[in-house]
């Protein structure tokens, strides 16, 4: 992204991302900058899931100082502050921030409405599956949800999903509701064509709850839960690809968070 005025800064960055998502401003939006200053000239662009600290970390150790992130770094969906100023692990992180020079972008919304959706589009190809024409229902032959699930995690890694439903449920039809299981949403999906919705996370007395009602009036309904950083990482994995596209004069580099949670059974 040639620019012979100087530098290219992060504000400059982050609106060709915006730009190139295609999709529409919403009225209110979550996309911002939450931590650094936008007119930080950039050396390069870290893509992850969450801003954690040690994401946060390896990006200054790196060298890439525009960090591009799905989830916020403060602990709230806007990184409200409200309540967290004098908190200390607060102050570590950002002063962290200032210190090293990052500037630290939500691509939230703009990565959701984006056509096709990216966190959608991002896990398809993790998981080798089709992008449906519209919607987000995919027909993946007919299988289990015990083989569905094992297949989710040999290929994510997932060692601690959660799964509701019997083990033996025929399942040939997949809504995606990645990351948030809103619960109006995520009842739509099972009252339409879904015969297993494949979540993130949700409050488990909403989507759960519906679910295990359904089964016990006998529809043949199911719902697997990855955790929210396996369900949005695979997008945000196909983000930092995308983006070579959008800023190839700048180094963009992919960095994990992985699975924040263990079980005894491992």
């Amino acid at each position: 992204m040639p620019n012979p005025t100087g530098p290219v800064t992060a504000l400059q960055v982050i609106e060709q991302i915006v730009a190139a998502t295609g999709a529409d401003g919403r009225a209110k939006t979550i996309d911002h900058v939450s931590a650094g200053d936008p007119l930080t000239p950039v050396a390069g662009i870290a893509v992850t899931a969450i801003a954690s600290l040690d994401c946060l970390s390896r990006a200054a150790s790196s060298g890439h100082n525009l960090v591009v992130t799905y989830d916020p770094g403060f602990w709230s969906t806007n990184d409200t502050l409200d309540g967290v100023e004098g908190n200390a692990l607060f102050q570590e992180k950002r002063d962290f921030i200032r210190d090293h020079k990052l500037v630290v972008f939500n691509l939230h919304d703009h990565w959701l409405d984006r056509k096709p959706n990216g966190l959608t589009e991002g896990m398809a190809r993790m998981l080798g599956w089709t992008m449906p024409g519209q919607g987000e229902v995919f027909d993946i032959g007919e299988t289990t949800l015990l083989a569905l699930a094992g297949d989710l995690q040999a290929k994510l890694g997932d060692t601690t999903m959660r799964v509701v439903g019997d083990p033996k449920l025929p399942v040939r039809r997949v809504g995606v509701a990645l990351g948030n299981a809103a619960q109006m949403p995520t009842i739509a999906l099972l009252n339409g064509p879904a015969d297993v919705v494949l979540a993130g996370y949700c409050r488990e007395w909403e989507a759960v709850e519906y679910v295990q009602d359904m089964i016990a009036s006998g529809s043949k309904k199911a719902m697997i839960l990855l955790g929210e950083v396996l369900s949005v990482e695979p997008g945000m994995r196909f983000c930092a690809d995308w983006l070579k596209t959008v800023v190839p004069d700048l180094p963009i580099a992919f960095l994990p968070v992985g699975e924040g949670y263990w079980s005894p059974d491992i």
